[in-house]
């Protein structure tokens, strides 16, 4: 039996457009299973999915050893390398998996040596890519679908009746991701009062999605709302997004989870990112019209805070989009 090893280590949105890839394969290849090895923070997203029979979590360097154990255990024999990294192209060979592409980027001082090489333009259509140049699969991709694990059974039913008492506090669902891990790539605050005022004057709580740590900046964003930041796991996200009228999020890994709801409304502002690579494709983008934009870098920005790309955006320009 074919046994793939899927490597992509980058960030959860990363890892959700990778999902197209793992159906490419399972619906083309007889018999075949699909393992998929990421980041430890991406680990929950890929439970109980349809096309993915296990899922491999990178730690830290000094459990690696037990990961290689864990793969060949499991005897996955063929790999392919996603995240272009040299660290994983080892890891792959380490773990007796014959390697259908190799990666060679490295770090240091986070900058970038050997970069993998994109094969298409838009993020979703370059990782399936590797269906094509290393298994010889046709598909159409304009029909490729990100997908994450499939909520819990118990939480579906816990999500139902939170829905049901969310709604005796707000008019319409609607949800937004304020934050993401980079500062630059974060709307400002006060735009975001805005936009929370705004929807409070039409009798609508926003819900608030974010991790533990993003508690108190929402808490701090003006008006009222409902803060779920830490409540409820990845995988819940898409369930929660079925009830909603419209979602606004930052280019982030929860606004990728969120474009897998069929039909849901997105609104996607974009600063330093390439909202052609990476927005998905069910989202309005909005995004600033500085002449920098977008320049791809999210560790530093040589204009002074209130006048950076995502400050440009103005309230009124969402606005504009939600009447």
């Amino acid at each position: 039996m074919r046994k793939f090893l899927i490597i992509n280590r980058l960030g959860i949105g990363d890892v959700v457009l990778t999902t197209p890839l793992a159906q490419i394969i399972k619906e083309n290849i007889p018999e075949c299973k699909i393992g998929f090895l990421v980041a430890n923070k991406s680990v929950d997203i890929l439970k109980n999915h349809p096309y993915i029979d296990d899922v491999f979590a990178y730690k830290n360097k000094h459990e690696k050893k037990a990961l290689i154990e864990q793969i060949k255990a499991k005897e996955y024999n063929e790999a392919i390398i996603v995240d272009g990294r040299l660290s994983s192209t080892i890891l792959a060979w380490k773990s007796n998996c014959k390697l259908l592409n190799k990666g060679f980027c490295i770090s240091i001082n986070k900058k970038h040596i050997f970069e993998r090489k994109n094969l298409a333009v838009k993020a979703i259509e370059d990782f399936a890519t590797y269906a094509k140049t290393l298994l010889n699969i046709d598909y159409d991709k304009n029909k490729l679908t990100p997908k994450i694990g499939n909520c819990d059974n118990s939480k579906n039913k816990i999500i139902s009746a939170w829905i049901n008492e969310i709604k005796k506090q707000t008019k319409k669902i609607v949800l937004i991701v304020p934050r993401t891990a980079a500062d630059i790539k974060n709307w400002n605050t006060t735009e975001l009062g805005k936009l929370n005022l705004y929807l409070n004057a039409q009798d609508i709580k926003p819900i608030y999605i974010g991790s533990p740590n993003d508690k108190d900046y929402i808490n701090n964003i003006a008006g009222e709302k409902i803060n779920i930041a830490g409540k409820f796991a990845l995988r819940d996200i898409p369930e929660i997004g079925k009830y909603a009228d419209f979602a606004l999020s930052m280019c982030t890994g929860p606004l990728h989870i969120l474009s897998t709801v069929h039909k849901l409304p997105i609104i996607a502002l974009y600063g330093p990112s390439d909202p052609v690579r990476w927005a998905p494709q069910n989202a309005i983008v909005v995004q600033s019209t500085l002449p920098c934009v977008p320049c791809l870098n999210w560790s530093k920005c040589s204009k002074p805070i209130g006048q950076r790309c995502m400050d440009e955006i103005k309230f009124e320009r969402v606005q504009n989009i939600i009447e």
